[in-house]
């Protein structure tokens, strides 16, 4: 188990990207903090963990991430259940399309918000109780960004501020944290089958084929969290890139997966552009190469 008796706390863990997180974290033996506004659904994610029978402790607080005082209140729990914190996975979103010329101020306000004092609060109140004692396995911040932070898209201004934003946000952390045992990095998912894409539609079946899973992308999250990625700090892990290197890795002849040099020299030849993108991001590679998630 690549986290047994870890402690990690995941927001927006009701559903989407952040449940399937928390599921595959217990897996791996991380007692699990969850947190949002629908108590009903973090329910619903904790009795999943309690039926793998791992053993983890699962602690739930119900909150809205944008009121500092309840976060506060939230992180205080989770310490008390708990104990010190491994990790935290500021990973809740909301999103909703508008043209930019009469857009909602409500509603853009309410986005910028969320993605970015949000995860500033989240960090602020989770921060006296991080694991910080230990260089050789550091305490981990993750934020879930976009890749529309890259590409940008039509009817998503507030949401493509944000994210900038929040790049800027987990920056301005690893410069002024860096000489704490702490790192910070993030995951930039492509269009993924959640409610912030699809409402209630959202993992259905019935998805666009363009979509990835919520749960093909946790895997990003359980390598910065392992120890894997200890000397990670303000990497974005970007899946359009290391998505095509997931299915490069499954097309390589088995002669070519011996080792990670092997592979990076057939990995060149196969895809010099997304090579370049993700070569100094080496040890995430030979994470997917061995096999892991």
């Amino acid at each position: 188990m690549i986290l047994k008796n870890k402690n990690i706390v995941i927001t927006g863990s009701s559903r989407g990207i952040g449940k399937h997180i928390a599921l595959l974290c217990a897996k791996e033996g991380a007692n699990i903090g969850l947190t949002s506004r629908n108590l009903d659904d973090l329910n619903k994610v904790k009795n999943e963990i309690e039926k793998m029978n791992t053993g983890v402790k699962v602690s739930i607080h119900e909150g809205d991430i944008t009121d500092l005082k309840k976060v506060t209140a939230i992180f205080k729990n989770f310490h008390e259940d708990l104990g010190p914190l491994n990790g935290v996975v500021a990973n809740a979103g909301w999103h909703d399309g508008q043209p930019a010329l009469t857009y909602d101020l409500n509603v853009f306000q309410k986005i910028l918000d969320v993605h970015i004092m949000g995860v500033y609060y989240t960090f602020r109140a989770s921060y006296p109780y991080l694991k910080k004692d230990d260089k050789k396995d550091k305490a981990r911040f993750i934020a879930t960004g976009s890749f529309y932070f890259l590409a940008g898209a039509p009817l998503r201004m507030p949401y493509i501020i944000a994210e900038y934003g929040l790049v800027g946000l987990i920056k301005a952390l690893s410069v002024e944290f860096k000489k704490e045992s702490i790192t910070f990095n993030m995951v930039l998912p492509t269009t993924t089958d959640t409610s912030l894409t699809r409402g209630e539609n959202a993992e259905d079946g019935n998805k666009p084929a363009n979509y990835l899973n919520p749960w093909d992308i946790t895997g990003y999250y359980l390598f910065l969290l392992s120890e894997n990625a200890n000397k990670y700090n303000f990497k974005l892990l970007n899946t359009l890139d290391f998505e095509t290197v997931k299915k490069i890795i499954s097309e390589a002849p088995t002669n070519k997966k011996n080792s990670l040099d092997e592979f990076l020299e057939y990995f060149k030849v196969k895809n010099e552009k997304v090579y370049q993108n993700v070569k100094g991001l080496s040890k995430f590679v030979e994470f997917l190469l061995r096999g892991n998630p």
